[in-house]
């Protein structure tokens, strides 16, 4: 997610340089500028609730992955230590 984010500010820093630039370019140009930045506006703008739509959807179903993930490598963890716990100079733990 940092990724994206990371795309999303140079995306605006983009933007606000061809608006810089579209300050100083004349008549036509200006007009064709402006068209661009209001296109790539609209569509980092989507884009961004596209992305912020997914994470409201799916950040409890990752934190529930990850809830259990942590009991499963716990489980694991247990096992391996019970296992080497009874190796042939090893004492049962009581």
């Amino acid at each position: 997610m940092k990724e994206l984010e990371k795309l999303f500010k140079e995306l605006g820093e983009k933007i606000q340089v061809m608006m810089d630039e579209a300050k100083d370019a004349t008549g036509d140009v200006r007009e064709d500028m402006k068209g661009t930045i209001d296109q790539l506006k609209k569509q980092r703008d989507k884009i961004e609730v596209k992305m912020t739509d997914f994470r409201t959807k799916n950040e409890p179903k990752i934190e529930e992955a990850k809830h259990h993930l942590k009991i499963a490598l716990d489980e694991i963890n247990k096992a391996f230590e019970k296992m080497f716990r009874k190796g042939p100079s090893a004492e049962e733990e009581k």
